[in-house]
């Protein structure tokens, strides 16, 4: 498996959660503001959705990253993919 396809399939999923996040953060605040002028909270209609529209690539997006990583799961990993890494553990006293 490509190395390349897995690390764009997270980028793809990355980017399309950040836009959801970012909706998301967009409609509470519209909430809080209508909440702090009519004493109700509420959510926009039009920003409900984009919310929807946006949470469809960012699944899609999963789902791909998800195939690719079942397949390298079911490879054997090599003894050149694993670094060993010597840790050294100190304490501080105080």
């Amino acid at each position: 498996m490509n190395d390349l396809k897995i690390l764009a399939a997270a980028l793809r999923w990355h980017t399309a959660r950040v836009r959801r996040l970012e909706i998301g953060a967009e409609q509470r605040h519209y909430q809080l503001m209508k909440k702090k002028l009519t004493g109700l909270g509420g959510s926009s209609y039009e920003i409900g959705l984009r919310l929807t529209a946006a949470k469809r690539p960012e699944q899609a997006a999963l789902r791909e990253l998800a195939k690719l990583c079942a397949n390298v799961r079911g490879h054997h990993i090599d003894d050149a993919d694993v670094i060993d890494v010597p840790m050294r553990l100190t304490t501080t006293s105080k």
